[in-house]
């Protein structure tokens, strides 16, 4: 199920843009994950983080083709 707000991923604890991931139950709770990362269930997006306090994302294996309707890439 797609995600209808923004979150952190339950894999990698990077953000994940609205209806940009999928949304599942862990515990009883709500989370949200980037697509690439619940496929594989581990972490597959490399969150990088500057000192102006902005945060960008991509997939480890490199930008997708389709980049970014998966909201793992960013830059």
């Amino acid at each position: 199920m797609l995600n209808r707000f923004a979150g952190r991923c339950h894999y990698c604890g990077g953000g994940v843009p609205a209806k940009g991931g999928d949304c599942f139950k862990v515990n009883g709770r709500w989370a949200v994950a980037h697509l690439s990362c619940k496929s594989s269930e581990k972490s597959e997006v490399d969150v990088i983080k500057f000192s102006s306090g902005e945060e960008f994302y991509r997939n480890k294996k490199g930008r997708c083709e389709d980049a970014p309707c998966c909201g793992c890439c960013t830059i």
